[in-house]
């Protein structure tokens, strides 16, 4: 199986797919360390948990448009929904998801990490 190694797909922000110390596959780098510090918090007790990769449906007149994977799914100690999306790079595509999901979900705030690099 040799040919995959010489014809694997070039990822398009150069972005390498890695583990966090959960164990979870995340896109990028910062992506995985971000999953780490959440990890931190959620064992200090800041927050209730977090999921990874979840789906929304994004919906408009009953009609599933879309589905938009936000990155993290945080619950605070209220009981809070908050999602956290990393991004070293904005595309048009994510930017009208974003405004999809504020439109559909509007009691979820929608708060964007930003890679410092």
């Amino acid at each position: 199986m040799t040919f995959n190694r010489y014809f694997r797909r070039k990822n398009k922000f150069n972005n390498h797919s890695c583990r966090c110390s959960k164990g979870h596959i995340h896109q990028s780098r910062f992506e995985a360390s971000y999953c780490d510090d959440l990890s931190v918090l959620e064992k200090a007790g800041e927050i209730k948990s977090y999921r990874t990769q979840v789906r929304y449906p994004l919906k408009i007149n009953g009609q599933v448009i879309c589905s938009h994977y936000v990155d993290f799914e945080v619950v605070d100690n209220q009981g809070n929904i908050k999602i956290h999306e990393t991004k070293g790079m904005e595309t048009e595509v994510w930017r009208i998801k974003r405004k999809l999901f504020e439109a559909c979900y509007p009691d979820i705030e929608y708060i964007t990490v930003r890679d410092a690099r």
